[in-house]
């Protein structure tokens, strides 16, 4: 039935997902301002946490399945199986954090259940982002998502790197969203309209100005940033390793995933005829970010900072699909985001488990031996990462054939080979971590021996784990949805009439 966007009942209706989990966020604050901070509390807000997520997520089932359309000019929000099926992604990632974070915030002494709702509301922020239709709403989601994670990033008082990363993420952050308002100004500009269908029919209808294309750029260059694209990366390791752990997971699948959401719908319906501009800007950035990263993830002991090189080594991967510009290249974007998420959930939940009280960051001489006395962690992380080198028989291995497959079937062989060749490079330091694990002996006798691994961090990376595997040699289900989804992008109808 369609959804008249033009109404405040029919906008209300479209941010139904968006406006539930705002006042799940609101319900938790107040509990949490009502009660006292301590280990009780924390764990009753992360479950009523959860709850939104769950409340969220059947919002936006009930969405999709009523088959909710616009009518009329979609200006603010957009209504297709992309945008529900982002929101599925994404709410998924922050009940996946929301589990690991309950143990490991009691254990490592913060008791602030204010993070509960931070949380929330920076998921607010990415699936405003992935499904904006509009470039305010883009930038709306883009503030709040960005606003909510400088706060997560620093949520660990008692340590300075934490304070560090959330001071180093607020200042660049910020610089990249003066990048991306600027380039939205210009774009305004250039053609009066904010809306992405308009703007993309008025781009097809006449030559692009000066205006629109540095409007372009600069968009671009906001996006970058988010997503980590060297050369603006040099941010993402010092904030990943001072962050929280579970936040860290949240920033590297989460942050990521909703701006490449973001990347793709701008791409696909602002700029689609603007394609012969931005795709070499587009294959520069793939091109040195798979490079860079991957060589620079070689010398990393520290296993989060490694992680944070590995996550701009995959920010180049991805960046082929959208290289491509096809149905096939969304598709696999979705595939390949789905495989990401769900490895590096999995490998920063282990991680967070294994971190003793005190000591934030594990480096690759912690794990050796772990294997002997933690033999199920060991595996786990084992095949997170396999998965994330693109091992045959894991997730992993199936996004990165289709990130592959888009591109080449869009006429690119020569970021094929480069992402080939990162892959090679990439064994360097994915492997050595198997070896430590299962081949090295333990340091000492009491080694790993004070590890604990609370239930609810159990079951979220058991699921994780094994839907790597299961999807990694029957991914069809996933295949064929994402195909689905990934058509009902382009098949947006532009409505005629005035804004």
């Amino acid at each position: 039935m369609p959804i008249d966007l033009s109404s405040p009942g029919g906008a209300t209706l479209a941010l139904l997902p968006e406006l539930v989990l705002t006042f799940w966020a609101l319900v938790v604050l107040m509990y949490v301002a009502w009660h006292h901070r301590d280990g009780h509390d924390m764990r009753t807000a992360g479950g009523l946490s959860i709850v939104g997520y769950i409340f969220a997520a059947a919002a936006t089932a009930w969405l999709a399945w009523r088959g909710a359309r616009p009518e009329g000019l979609s200006f603010m929000i957009a209504l297709d199986g992309f945008r529900f099926a982002s929101d599925a992604l994404l709410l998924w990632i922050a009940a996946a954090v929301a589990i690991l974070s309950v143990r490991w915030l009691i254990r490592q002494g913060i008791l602030a259940p204010e993070y509960y709702p931070m949380l929330m509301l920076a998921t607010v922020g990415m699936m405003l982002l992935a499904g904006a239709a509009d470039l305010i709403t883009l930038f709306l989601g883009l503030e709040v998502m960005s606003i909510s994670v400088y706060v997560l990033a620093g949520f660990d008082r008692t340590r300075r790197a934490s304070a560090e990363a959330a001071l180093k993420y607020f200042l660049i952050g910020a610089f990249a969203s003066g990048f991306l308002l600027y380039g939205i100004a210009l774009t305004y500009g250039a053609t009066g309209q904010f809306n992405f269908d308009l703007i993309g029919a008025q781009f097809a209808a006449t030559p692009p100005t000066l205006m629109a294309k540095l409007g372009m750029g600069l968009i671009l260059v906001g996006f970058a940033f988010k997503i980590a694209a060297v050369p603006f990366h040099a941010w993402a390791p010092d904030v990943y390793e001072g962050a929280p752990t579970p936040i860290t997971a949240f920033m590297a699948s989460g942050v990521k995933a909703a701006a490449f959401l973001a990347l793709v719908r701008v791409l696909a319906e602002v700029f689609p005829a603007l394609v012969d501009l931005w795709r070499p800007v587009i294959f520069g950035l793939a091109a040195i970010t798979i490079l860079v990263g991957n060589l620079t993830a070689l010398s990393q002991t520290s296993m989060k900072r490694m992680l944070a090189y590995s996550a701009i080594a995959h920010a180049g991967y991805l960046l082929l699909a959208v290289w491509a510009h096809s149905d096939e290249g969304t598709a696999a974007v979705l595939i390949y985001l789905l495989a990401y998420s769900v490895t590096i959930v999995a490998a920063f939940g282990i991680l967070a488990s294994i971190e003793r009280a005190g000591a934030r960051t594990v480096r690759l001489t912690d794990l050796e031996g772990l294997f002997s006395v933690r033999p199920f962690a060991s595996i786990g992380l084992s095949i997170c990462m396999l998965s994330l080198l693109g091992f045959p028989g894991t997730f992993g291995f199936i996004g990165k054939w289709y990130l592959l497959s888009a591109a080449l079937r869009a006429g690119q062989t020569t970021l094929p080979v480069i992402a080939m060749v990162g892959s090679a490079i990439s064994i360097g330091y994915y492997l050595p971590v198997v070896l430590a694990m299962t081949l090295k002996p333990a340091r000492t006798r009491q080694a790993h021996q004070t590890i604990r691994f609370p239930r609810p961090a159990r079951i979220a990376v058991g699921i994780c784990v094994f839907a790597i595997l299961l999807l990694g040699v029957w991914p069809n289900t996933v295949l064929n949805f994402a195909t689905q989804t990934a058509v009902q992008l382009r098949q947006s109808e532009l409505p005629i009439g005035p804004r």
